[in-house]
């Protein structure tokens, strides 16, 4: 039987000759490398989660580039997608992936599953995460993790915690009973990620007060040199090159991070600064040299829900009319250098950039996504009054 001709424009290798073998009555297991299968593929999660409120459906069209080759993620990583059908139709999607830079960073041996996606059987369960097992002991992975769709802040972790409220912006939802299927094929907790959020008014609708500790700390800032900021857009390329700059150092002890090029930072990062105040994005420097960034933005999940998945034909229209109606802000990203750590910086950044979100209009903010092992970010938001509405969890299995 010849192989089916992969879709130019998909990231993924020559397809194996098809079909694949059975494995349970019924099932069968295919790799997606035709845009028919795509379609098929991106579809079934807003089919299984048609009768869920909390459910947000993924614009289309920013799927498919973030799958395609123009992804600057998928020039160093290796991705493949499959889908299990019963009696012809999809009832399962999941993810393999290879992050070369994960295992030259961080001396381990693992794969991850992503776009993990299936009806409450067990035995579609099993034959995702066989074929995916398969695929990482092929690469010469020991262990599997996930879900983790692409780069390690897009979709990472499944829901455990917060159903009935809808997910932030990059963060994935998951019904019920994905939980259960993974346990139940032996995977087992490696970490949590946690979504935070505040009202930003009292019970008295006034606008609530910093925190006086936070409040002192940003007012006690005394550095040499120091300029803090809002981006602007008339450098925001080179704004955005400094801000990967502390990214880079910023991050990097927290648990499980990799470096992110420039271009992929640039790539995801560009496209989410037109949906934003630039005084929701702080950026400090000393002596014109990088020193921290806060970056905040509208919680856009408000408004994309209207787009029901997609921008066309009327999408993009409903979508722009909810946008004014967006009431929650999204604290996406706090860095500060090691070198400015105990200064204070991180208070004034976070005291300047709700002062943008408030001028902005928002009543809520909203803190995602932190991983439970980093203990000074955590300090950070808890300290100012912001309790987890939503816990997402990694999961892991040796091979």
């Amino acid at each position: 039987m010849s192989a089916l001709p992969a879709a130019p424009d998909l990231a993924c290798p020559t397809p194996r000759p098809w079909p694949l073998p059975w494995i349970a009555p019924g099932l069968l297991v295919e790799e997606v490398c035709t845009e028919g299968h795509l379609a098929e593929f991106l579809a079934l999660p807003q089919r299984l989660h048609a009768d869920d409120p909390a459910f947000v459906p993924a614009i289309q069209a920013w799927l498919r580039r973030r799958l395609s080759a123009r992804n600057p993620f998928l020039a160093q990583a290796d991705l493949r997608l499959f889908q299990v059908r019963r009696d012809g139709e999809v009832v399962g999607t999941i993810s393999a992936l290879r992050d070369p830079q994960h295992e030259a960073v961080h001396g381990e041996a693992v794969a991850f599953f992503g776009f993990f996606c299936c009806e409450d059987d067990a035995e579609v369960a099993r034959a995702l995460l066989d074929r995916v097992s398969e695929v990482a002991r092929g690469w010469g992975a020991t262990r599997l993790r996930g879900p983790r769709n692409l780069s390690r802040i897009e979709k990472v972790g499944l829901t455990v915690e917060g159903f009935d409220t809808a997910p932030p912006f990059l963060a994935g939802h998951h019904p019920r009973h994905a939980r259960r299927l993974l346990e139940e094929l032996g995977f087992t907790a490696h970490h949590d990620v946690l979504a935070y959020d505040i009202s930003l008014r009292n019970a008295q609708g006034k606008p609530r007060p910093l925190p006086p500790d936070l409040a002192a700390k940003a007012a006690a800032v005394d550095i040499p040199g120091l300029q803090l900021r809002p981006l602007r857009w008339s450098q925001w390329r080179r704004d955005l090159r400094l801000a990967h700059e502390v990214f880079v150092d910023a991050f990097r002890e927290v648990p499980d991070n990799t470096p992110m090029p420039l271009r992929q930072w640039t790539s995801l990062g560009g496209g989410l600064l037109l949906c934003t105040r630039r005084h929701m994005l702080q950026l400090a420097t000393v002596h014109g040299g990088a020193a921290g960034f806060a970056l905040c933005f509208p919680e856009i999940n408000e408004a994309l829900v209207a787009a029901r998945g997609s921008l066309l034909p009327l999408g993009a229209l409903r979508a722009l009319a909810a946008f004014p109606n967006i009431r929650t802000a999204s604290f996406k990203l706090l860095g500060v250098l090691p070198e400015w750590r105990g200064s204070g910086l991180h208070a004034a950044l976070i005291a300047q950039a709700i002062e943008g979100v408030r001028d902005s209009g928002y009543d809520r903010l909203e803190a995602s996504l932190i991983d439970e092992r980093n203990g000074p970010m955590r300090h950070v938001v808890e300290a100012a009054g912001m309790q987890v509405y939503r816990r997402y969890r990694v999961y892991g299995r040796a091979l």
